[in-house]
């Protein structure tokens, strides 16, 4: 395990892009969809793509793929490179650093976006599981770990200090997807602690309020640019309920969005969102 994690500080050679390009007739479609439903394709991606996330201005594409993590630009996939061994890869908030997690999902690396240097570890725990999101309001990052059979936990890292801080930790049950709000105020996140996936809303810091979100199952979910509107998933269709901060937070009845069918497993999301708000990036067969 330890020399596949050690090769992160590799030198990154134009093999590598070949080796992408050699693994075989593409398994997946990354396409737009709008609200409405409306795919507009974009490019095939190689098997094995998993968890293409949008950079902040909404050009590039970072996503694993055979053990490395690669970086693409939107009008052309084809030419993807690759940035370093690793997998889970989500970007800074200013999209200058990847944050990601080594091979085998153990300790948390960073490294230059545009692939200079050597990645960084930044955080030395074999409990570390995967980065979820990145708050320029409040400077802190969430990430998960695990700590035993299925019990997921919400951390927080702050790049300023490198302190590392519990924050969401339910005892043998998973809490996990999560995501801080545009203002850095709330933060969004799934639990099954009653037994299904749901999706839920707390002030953050934590006050003992909670939103639940969903009405019967719910994951993976992302904040609306203006933090209005909060979208999951749920068995392969993408949902939104409407969120209200004030007097008092609450949710309204989520509704299906006319949007299915896409690639999404268990456990990380497969999906992105436009920074504009108005499209999401999916995967297709």
């Amino acid at each position: 395990m330890h020399s596949r994690v050690a090769a992160i500080g590799i030198a990154i050679s134009v093999a590598a892009a070949t080796a992408l390009a050699q693994q075989g007739p593409p398994s997946f479609r990354l396409t737009w969809v709008d609200r409405q439903g409306v795919r507009t394709p974009i490019g095939p991606l190689p098997p094995g793509t998993f968890a293409p996330r949008l950079s902040p201005d909404g050009r590039r594409v970072a996503f694993d793929a055979g053990g490395s993590i690669w970086i693409a630009d939107l009008t052309n996939l084809a030419a993807a490179r690759r940035v370093a061994p690793g997998q889970f890869p989500m970007w800074s908030a200013d999209g200058r650093r990847l944050l990601f997690t080594g091979v085998y999902g153990f300790q948390m690396y960073w490294q230059a976006a545009d692939g200079s240097g050597e990645p960084e570890r930044i955080i030395d725990a074999e409990t570390t599981r995967a980065p979820e999101s990145w708050s320029m309001a409040l400077g802190l990052v969430s990430y998960i770990t695990l700590t035993g059979s299925g019990d997921y936990d919400i951390w927080t890292f702050s790049p300023a200090d490198r302190s590392q801080r519990a924050l969401i930790a339910e005892p043998t049950s998973a809490q996990m997807g999560s995501r801080f709000s545009p203002d850095g105020r709330w933060i969004a996140y799934q639990s099954n602690e009653t037994g299904q996936f749901e999706v839920y809303v707390e002030p953050f810091p934590r006050s003992g309020t909670r939103v639940r979100v969903s009405d019967a199952g719910g994951e993976r979910p992302v904040w609306s640019p203006d933090g209005r509107e909060i979208f999951y998933d749920r068995g392969a269709t993408l949902y939104m309920a409407g969120f209200t901060p004030a007097p008092s937070p609450s949710a309204s009845r989520p509704v299906a969005l006319p949007i299915s069918g896409f690639i999404q497993s268990t456990g990380r999301r497969l999906w992105d969102l436009s920074p504009d708000g108005t499209r999401f990036l999916m995967m297709f067969p």
